[in-house]
């Protein structure tokens, strides 16, 4: 039976690894990375002259009570456990941008990959933004860091919406031709910012887990949609990983919000899988993006 999966698993050997190969540079360099952001969060804690750096600053009481991690309050890193996990959209972001490069220097300039490099540049942009609000938020806890971290997540959650919108336009201005694709490109992506930041400065106080998961929910309509839609098309994997990690995602924030199974003092926290995984179903929808030939 095993031997069988094995060997359906060959035949469609892309289901689940994209063909992306990260060279030994580039993983050398993603480790380093890595034990340096850990070695500065350590730094950080336990430096004697950083000690209660944000005692002047007013805490949101309310959403650092539904979190399981124990709270340093006097250190300048509150969530060391969860601020370290966040360096998986940093990771993310980094493997993207080398993946673009090789694909500019290996390509022509009608290539598909060429085509969709907007998208992917963006998308960095966002990862990046993602990784210094979930930074900033957990290693201060404060009400500013707080509203820029569901900024993120709004800014992360709708981009799918934003991508599956431009990929409909696309097709409808296929047949009639009307409006050119860089005029589409355009104004998809003012519309999008718009509704980020319009969400960022005014969705009510106490209100916005309830707006971050309606658009998570809104990003599986359309990706469900664009599943049932498509026919026969090896790329549409990627895009159900994303949804399924997204879902496995939720299910970890549900147990960090309601503190289950998990030890305060522990370095295994739900909120560190709560971004590990938002962090794979990122991947998967570049990887979606990126072999996407609609």
């Amino acid at each position: 039976m095993i031997k069988k999966f094995l060997t359906y698993c060959y035949k469609k050997k892309r289901i689940v690894c994209p063909d992306i190969f990260i060279g030994t540079g580039t993983v050398v360099l993603l480790l380093a990375i890595t034990l340096l952001f850990a070695l500065a969060i350590w730094w950080l804690n336990h430096n004697p002259l950083l000690q209660d750096f944000w005692k002047d600053f007013p805490v949101d009481h309310k959403t650092v009570g539904m979190l399981s991690e124990k709270i340093e309050m006097n250190k300048p890193v509150r969530h060391p456990v969860s601020v370290f996990s966040g360096i998986i959209y940093l990771i993310v972001a980094i493997i993207i941008f080398k993946e673009s490069q090789k694909e500019l220097k290996n390509s022509g300039t009608h290539n598909q990959n060429n085509k969709n490099l907007i998208h992917k540049i963006f998308f960095i942009f966002i990862l990046l933004y993602v990784f210094f609000a979930s930074t900033f938020y957990h290693a201060s806890l404060i009400k500013p860091a707080l509203k820029i971290d569901y900024s993120a997540v709004y800014f992360f959650s709708l981009f799918p919406v934003m991508y599956f919108s431009y990929r409909w336009l696309l097709s409808i201005n296929w047949k009639q031709s009307r409006i050119s694709k860089k005029e589409i490109t355009v104004v998809v992506y003012l519309i999008y910012i718009t509704v980020c930041l319009l969400l960022s400065f005014f969705t009510p106080r106490g209100k916005e887990q309830i707006v971050s998961f309606v658009c998570i929910l809104i990003f599986f309509a359309f990706a469900i949609t664009t599943i049932l839609a498509s026919h026969k098309k090896m790329n549409l994997n990627y895009l159900v990983l994303s949804v399924i990690f997204t879902m496995i995602a939720l299910v970890w924030f549900k147990f960090d919000k309601h503190t289950i199974l998990f030890n305060p003092n522990s370095y295994f926290q739900a909120h560190s899988l709560w971004n590990l995984f938002i962090g794979l179903s990122g991947f998967y929808f570049y990887v979606f993006i990126r072999t996407d030939e609609h």
